[in-house]
């Protein structure tokens, strides 16, 4: 007898919480494939950035410019931080150290401080340019689902 589940079939010893043996194990993601999706994102995040900035330079000039930067670069923080945080607790270490964390904590307040900042008071708010600055990991992970979804079409 055997019980369906997630659409993979389980042998008898393999219940709803165990992972499945076989080829259904074969093509569950592995740390090194969520690396490199990880990366990805990164690398086509960087590479909307750049399209961006040209066209915020030529549309808005110098302050939209700035406030494309500043924005992309408090997205990109938090999207590493998250990153980071995600990782440290998935897989904690045996030791902690806790002055480390904190002035590393710190440290990306201030940054994110300085960025807002500069944000709002040098380049005065450009909403367009701030707005895309925000969609930059959108974007990311947006070009790595059609990467995806073009390498399974030519895989199959």
């Amino acid at each position: 007898m055997n019980a369906e589940a997630g659409g993979v079939l389980l042998s008898p010893e393999e219940g709803e919480g165990s992972v499945p043996s076989g080829a259904a194990a074969a093509s569950l993601p592995s740390d090194e494939d969520a690396r490199a999706v990880l990366h990805r994102v990164r690398i086509f995040s960087v590479g909307a950035y750049l399209v961006f900035a040209v066209f915020v330079l030529i549309s808005s000039g110098f302050a939209g410019f700035v406030a494309l930067t500043c924005s992309t670069v408090v997205v990109m923080i938090n999207f590493l931080w998250l990153e980071e945080i995600v990782n440290t607790i998935l897989q904690p270490s045996p030791h902690l150290h806790a002055r480390r964390l904190v002035l590393r904590s710190l440290a990306r307040f201030a940054l994110l401080g300085v960025a807002i900042a500069v944000t709002i008071l040098v380049a005065r708010f450009n909403a367009s340019s701030v707005l895309l600055g925000f969609s930059i990991v959108v974007v990311g992970i947006m070009a790595e689902a059609a990467y995806a979804v073009w390498r399974r079409g030519f895989a199959d």
